[in-house]
């Protein structure tokens, strides 16, 4: 069980948000043309006033829902889980502070999801790339019914409190979109937002399977994990297809990748737009990397095909922040279908 005595959140809320960059500040960023880190300006953080950060600061400690949330020890968190085995069976609830973030008021973001990566990976891999400390609220399954009533469209993952005023902002595409805007990873001018809003769409509606779920129809790295050296060689192009058809879905998922694929090879550049990570990198690395399991297809960029999209899953496993969120204890564990049992994993061993 997490630990009685770690302090609540409210007691680490004391004094403002300082983290704000003068205009022209120098800071670092991760270049992929020269494989290292270096010098940028970054533009100017928009100033609140200390009426809107009160707010702020008030309803990420939680005050919306007249909670005291423990914040907890990430390696207790994690060992919680796996003591409870499946997510149905967590009844655990609190704040992970990620990113550097010391206490709650260090954090730009309040993240709130169950003990899984699923609907939340995406976005947590964006603030990860970013290094915005933000906070990690867990709700445990059998706390759910707690939260549900006050999520809008009683949904999960959910980012708290977006403009200070109490507001949160649901559903992933929605929060990922947004985030993306704040953290400027949605493209460099009209065109690549439009390019990228048009790949994540096509993810969505493949990789994705429409939102339902990460093992569908439509894609499956199960299915992969499976897939025949006839269903590698004959799984044909995706827009030659119908879109009624009776394709196995292990073809139907090497469709999918192979769209990405195709686009590394006409593009020539290190990301799926352009030479900076976007938003849609970041869902399909978070794809290939679950591929790329030892109990999946660990050998997919041969076995599949797919060389161009084994080369962008380790450019971007590379990316320093992205190496270190994917071996912090702050990343959840991956689960097992149908009992939704937590297993160790690349990078994420049982405790």
């Amino acid at each position: 069980p997490v630990d009685r005595a770690m302090r609540c959140a409210t007691h680490l809320a004391t004094s403002t948000s300082s983290r704000t960059h003068a205009r022209g500040e120098s800071d670092r960023a991760w270049t992929p043309s020269s494989g290292s880190w270096a010098k940028v300006t970054r533009p100017r953080r928009a100033m609140v006033s200390p009426a809107h950060e009160d707010a702020r600061r008030r309803t990420r400690v939680g005050s919306k829902r007249n909670v005291d949330l423990p914040v907890l020890s990430p390696d207790t968190l994690r060992r919680d889980l796996y003591e409870h085995r499946t997510l149905w069976n967590t009844s655990v609830r609190g704040v992970v502070l990620c990113n550097g973030a010391r206490g709650v008021d260090d954090c730009e973001y309040w993240l709130s999801y169950m003990p899984m990566r699923n609907r939340a990976e995406v976005i947590r891999l964006m603030l990860a790339y970013a290094n915005v400390p933000y906070a990690f609220e867990v709700v445990g399954y059998e706390r759910w019914n707690e939260v549900k009533p006050a999520m809008n469209f009683g949904k999960t993952p959910a980012l708290i409190d977006v403009d200070g005023g109490g507001t949160d902002l649901t559903h992933e595409t929605a929060m990922t979109r947004y985030l993306a805007d704040k953290l400027n990873l949605g493209g460099s001018d009209s065109f690549q937002k439009a390019r990228v809003d048009e790949l994540f769409s096509q993810y969505w509606h493949t990789i994705r399977n429409n939102g339902l779920t990460h093992a569908g129809e439509l894609y499956s790295a199960e299915a992969l994990k499976d897939a025949s050296a006839e269903d590698v060689e004959n799984c044909g192009r995706f827009r030659e297809t119908h879109r009624v058809n009776s394709l196995s879905v292990a073809k139907r998922s090497l469709q999918a990748l192979r769209v990405f694929e195709e686009i590394f090879e006409t593009n020539g550049t290190p990301y799926l737009v352009g030479d900076a990570p976007t938003y849609v990198d970041f869902a399909l690395f978070d794809a290939l990397f679950d591929l790329g399991e030892e109990d999946a297809a660990p050998d997919f960029a041969e076995r599949f095909r797919l060389p161009r999209c084994g080369e962008f899953a380790n450019r971007v496993a590379g990316i320093p922040t992205i190496d270190a969120y994917l071996r912090s204890p702050t990343r959840i564990p991956r689960y097992e279908r149908p009992e939704y049992a937590y297993v160790p994993g690349r990078l994420s061993p049982e405790p």
